[in-house]
């Protein structure tokens, strides 16, 4: 199973309605789901992401190819320029670990991005399912694990989903209150990367 993500910085008041409407347009082309998120108290202000589920890359590509000849998506598209500042990136996750389950209606997600340090891969990613794993035993939340197919090598990413922002809150307060999970991250540390640039929070809220 995979994620795709399509990140964008926008501006304008009219930005918000248009992400949107673009992701539902998309949405209905491509006949998945499409998240529309924006950061929130994070770095990244104005940035947009809209993400989508697919079972292989197959089904990927089949359904972008499609969006190309669907008129009122190309609409959209060629409003683009009007509301994005700067470049549009796309990134391609697997899902290595899927969590324990739920999140499905989520209005709220975090993600905690790391990259795998050279001669760390293999403890990189059996240390990010555990990390995953405990994350879900201390708060009660569904824990994702994703691995990076492009962006960064090496690339990992841990995501959950919060049906408010006080669960995401009350989240973060019992990590952090779970001593053994504290000990756990400080063991596995030393398998990524040491750098504040790579290894990031990120708070997402749901626009659609």
């Amino acid at each position: 199973m995979y994620l795709f993500a399509r990140q964008a910085v926008v501006r304008g008041l009219d930005s918000g309605k248009w992400s949107v409407d673009i992701g539902a347009v998309a949405a209905a082309g491509l006949g998945v789901d499409v998240g529309v998120w924006t950061n929130v108290l994070s770095p990244g202000v104005g940035t947009t992401t809209w993400t989508t589920m697919w079972s292989d890359l197959s089904a990927l590509e089949k359904g972008f190819a499609a969006l190309l000849s669907d008129a009122k998506y190309l609409a959209l598209v060629a409003e683009g320029p009007q509301f994005i500042n700067g470049a549009i990136d796309d990134t391609l996750y697997e899902i290595v670990y899927e969590g324990s389950g739920g999140g499905g209606e989520a209005k709220y997600a975090s993600t905690v991005t790391a990259v795998c340090a050279p001669g760390n891969f293999a403890r990189g990613m059996l240390g990010g399912i555990e990390i995953a794993q405990k994350a879900e035993q201390a708060t009660g939340v569904s824990t994702g694990f994703l691995a990076g197919q492009t962006g960064p090598y090496g690339g990992v990413t841990w995501l959950s989903g919060y049906e408010s922002i006080e669960a995401f809150e009350a989240a973060q307060h019992k990590l952090a209150a779970d001593t053994g999970f504290v000990e756990f991250i400080d063991g596995v540390t030393t398998a990524y990367v040491a750098d504040p640039n790579l290894t990031q929070s990120t708070l997402y809220m749901r626009m659609n």
